[in-house]
């Protein structure tokens, strides 16, 4: 689940244009619990 939850964020990141030093890019918990649904309900997710 959580290598499903870094998978995104990481994702974010690249999508951001990796601005990690200017500002923070986080999920929501309501996007963190989707993810680990989905991972828990059909296994990993891509």
């Amino acid at each position: 689940m959580m290598a499903s939850i870094y998978r995104t964020l990481l994702r974010e990141i690249a999508a951001d244009g990796y601005q990690v030093l200017h500002q923070r890019v986080s999920l929501t918990p309501l996007r963190k619990f989707w993810l680990a649904w989905k991972t828990q309900a059909f296994g990993r997710v891509v």
